[in-house]
């Protein structure tokens, strides 16, 4: 059964068939390490722009790494342009083709999410296991997954997250329809009711700025204790 609370919202993920695109070889990055415990890791924080390898294949609308970065082609950003979505931030992605192509491959840009939607409604039954000071590291769980989203606390993007689920990438109504109507490729629409995460799931995102361009991340992770 659909909950209502979030049956105008939608869960954008890769079709079942989708050939995710790979990391190149040789991409740093700076490990979080807590100031208070060496052994608490909260993430990885990239240096530079993403540098992915491409096959035919892969290259659809909307594409996505093993790490569940989303990368949009220029045919998306025009398509977002023209209808003024909002929520998001685009950076410029390195791209290769993984055998010699006499082209060259067409450009990439990593999807930035800057929506909110809040932190999780009260009846989703979030909890706060675990939190350091020493480095933001925070394990939730959640009780019941489908019934995640407040739509009090949204802030009326067309793309956003939830906190504490931040590889969730949340669609409005108008922009499920936009990508309908556009038949842009690459990706699924799935009510976020039906969200796939088994219940009493285990979350460590890591604090906010791991995942919003940091003036957007500080803005409303500091008041809430997660940037």
């Amino acid at each position: 059964m659909v909950n209502d609370m979030s049956a105008n919202f939608w869960l954008i993920q890769p079709p079942s068939n989708q050939r995710h695109v790979e990391g190149a070889e040789g991409i740093r990055h700076e490990p979080i390490i807590c100031a208070i415990n060496p052994e608490h890791r909260s993430g990885w924080r990239p240096l530079g722009a993403l540098s992915v390898i491409v096959t035919p294949s892969s290259l659809t609308d909307f594409a996505w790494t093993w790490a569940s970065d989303i990368l949009l082609s220029q045919k998306t950003l025009d398509v977002f342009a023209q209808h003024q979505v909002t929520g998001y931030q685009v950076r410029p992605v390195r791209v290769s083709f993984r055998n010699r192509a006499k082209t060259e491959p067409p450009p990439l840009y990593e999807l930035v999410v800057t929506g909110w939607g809040g932190t999780a409604a009260p009846q989703a039954g979030v909890r706060l296991l675990e939190s350091c000071p020493g480095c933001m590291r925070r394990l939730y769980s959640i009780a019941e997954p489908n019934r995640l989203i407040d739509p009090k606390a949204w802030d009326g993007s067309d793309i956003f997250m939830v906190w504490p689920l931040p590889k969730y990438r949340f669609v409005s109504d108008r922009l499920a329809n936009l990508i309908r109507g556009e038949r842009l490729t690459g990706v699924d629409l799935i009510p976020a009711p039906e969200i796939p995460m088994t219940r009493g799931a285990d979350l460590g995102p890591g604090g906010l700025r791991l995942w919003m361009p940091d003036d957007r991340a500080r803005q409303i992770g500091e008041p809430l204790g997660i940037y």
